[in-house]
């Protein structure tokens, strides 16, 4: 039976040294998905062939992260290992197009959540590449796995609750404290607008009189009943003359 026309690679073994990674390689990597790829391959080994291009002096197109990885594994460059990569032979635009293909999630499946929790109590999750959040969204608890562990966990539980308690109970009353201090310093704010009004409307409580002459000035006290020399009369006194007068 022939080889399907479909297949366009061929695996080879070469040096490590012979390789050398795309410079315009626009995936990268954390630091903590390198650990689980590397804890990935130091338990299964390079499973899945990295993709080299033949016209462009070996230049890698897939699998930038996982000889990284390798690399450090095998302390190159100071040992120039043995490494099986597929050869392909393309010109560089189409060596670009691959290389975002390969790696574009576009061109993947997604999750089937169902299947996938069907699946995490069967396997070591950290194993698979599973994070804590990854299982949080499947909808599955399996950080603990055995009935031992769930005990122990449930019991646990059990023992912070009372402390669990307290932290909200303190929560709440830190809230309510809060609460009351808002509610006093708008208290405050309103007494100390309302002085201010009121201030404001005492400047305006004052009349100033001006007489052509003295003799005007003491016509006008003598009716009154005040000393013509004064310089000020309070508004309370003239109330109570104007009352004596009707």
């Amino acid at each position: 039976m022939e080889l399907s026309k479909y297949i366009k690679s061929e695996s080879v073994e070469l040096n490590r040294s012979a390789i050398h990674f795309a410079d315009y390689n626009p995936r990268k990597l954390s630091e903590e998905s390198r650990k689980t790829l590397k804890r990935g391959i130091k338990k299964f080994g390079l499973v899945g062939g990295i993709v080299v291009n033949k016209r462009t002096g070996l230049t890698v197109v897939s699998g930038h992260q996982r000889l990284t990885v390798m690399d450090e594994l095998q302390k190159f460059p100071e040992n120039d290992y043995r490494i099986r990569v597929d050869v392909i032979d393309v010109d560089e635009k189409q060596e670009k197009e691959l290389n975002i293909l390969m790696n574009n999630p576009n061109a993947q499946g997604a999750w089937d959540y169902d299947a996938l929790a069907r699946l995490v109590p069967d396997i070591d999750y950290q194993d698979a590449g599973l994070t804590a959040a990854d299982l949080n969204m499947i909808g599955c608890d399996f950080l603990l796995q055995t009935e031992e562990e769930n005990s122990i966990a449930n019991a646990l539980e059990d023992m912070m609750a009372p402390v669990t308690e307290q932290k909200e109970a303190e929560k709440a009353a830190k809230q309510m404290e809060r609460a009351e201090k808002v509610a006093h310093m708008k208290e405050v704010k309103q007494q100390v607008k309302n002085a201010a009004q009121k201030q404001a409307q005492d400047m305006d409580a004052y009349l100033m009189l001006s007489f052509d002459t003295f003799e005007a000035k003491a016509a006008f006290c003598e009716r009154f009943g005040y000393d013509p020399y004064s310089k000020f009369i309070k508004g309370e006194v003239f109330d109570e003359q104007i009352e004596r007068i009707e």
